[in-house]
């Protein structure tokens, strides 16, 4: 076993370490950051067994210990250019596990319910492509009570998806009584628009029309969030009691601070986004947050 699959499994089994040790405030944080690091390498070694040098982010340059390597969205785009590429479902597994760890390192972490979904599936994907990509067996490399609590942690994200997908089709079944669901000829976009990305769990199971607020079937609770007319975005409706407190300006998407309100108090590179998303130093966050 090669450096690189030898790395991956050994995050794999560190994140599910931390993922079981339920008792830390913290360990479900640790687990996202090392289980994504576990995706990413199996990812790597994807294209390393193709030619070792793809897993380098420039290849026209040569290649030394402590060169620069591909990232998620690099790793993608080579994989479609060698006509190899994953399924979208999977890639939008990664990509949502890939946002929850962009948030915890460069912004904050909270620890919620929906943290056990978002582990439960990034585990769903690296089974998929351990198994099929990489054609390895992970029973090789990892004991079986692990094996077990890996497994468990997929079957509980998929039975959270059942239950989300029977809320949704009950909620359809109320709005309109009579009509047979059955049908061939039903549309379910005569009735709604269907489901959004939620900005909270990131499952596509909020609803933004029919209810007094925009409800998440995953959540089963009201969000906040509208969406950008711009882009289509989904985010979470910001705060106003922000933007008068920090004095921000939605058009320059600055801070004004002094008597005048007319010299920025943030120096740093401050971009604003459609959304009401502003950056900082690159780094995107949201306002109120």
């Amino acid at each position: 076993m090669n450096a690189l699959l030898e790395n991956a499994i050994d995050s794999l089994k560190v994140g599910m370490d931390f993922y079981l040790k339920d008792e830390y405030r913290y360990s479900h944080k640790h687990a996202i950051l090392t289980i994504f690091h576990s995706i990413e390498l199996f990812l790597k070694e994807y294209l390393y067994r193709i030619n070792p040098i793809l897993i380098y982010k420039n290849i026209d340059k040569p290649i030394k210990e402590d060169s620069t390597t591909v990232g998620i969205d690099s790793l993608f785009l080579r994989l479609e250019n060698l006509k190899i590429g994953l399924p979208d479902e999977y890639k939008e597994i990664v990509r949502k596990i890939k946002k929850r760890r962009n948030r915890i390192e460069h912004h904050r972490y909270e620890r919620d319910a929906n943290d056990s979904f978002a582990i439960g599936e990034a585990l769903k994907f690296i089974t998929y492509f351990v198994e099929t990509k990489l054609n390895v067996k992970l029973s090789d490399h990892i004991d079986s009570s692990l094996l077990d609590k890996i497994e468990k942690a997929i079957f509980d994200y998929q039975e959270l998806q059942g239950i989300a997908g029977f809320r949704l089709e009950q909620w359809l079944k109320e709005q309109a009584p009579d009509v047979d669901f059955d049908n061939d000829e039903f549309n379910i976009f005569d009735y709604f628009d269907g489901t959004v990305e939620c900005p909270v769990c990131n499952n596509e199971f909020l609803v933004l029309d029919k209810k007094p607020k925009p409800f998440c079937f995953y959540c089963n609770k009201e969000i906040d969030a509208k969406m950008c007319n711009d882009c289509g975005f989904i985010f979470l409706d910001p705060n106003p009691e922000f933007r008068i407190m920090h004095n921000f300006d939605v058009e320059t998407g600055l801070t004004y601070s002094g008597k005048d309100q007319s010299q920025p108090s943030i120096t740093s590179s401050l971009s604003r986004h459609c959304c009401g998303r502003i950056s900082v130093n690159g780094v995107l966050s949201y306002w109120g947050q």
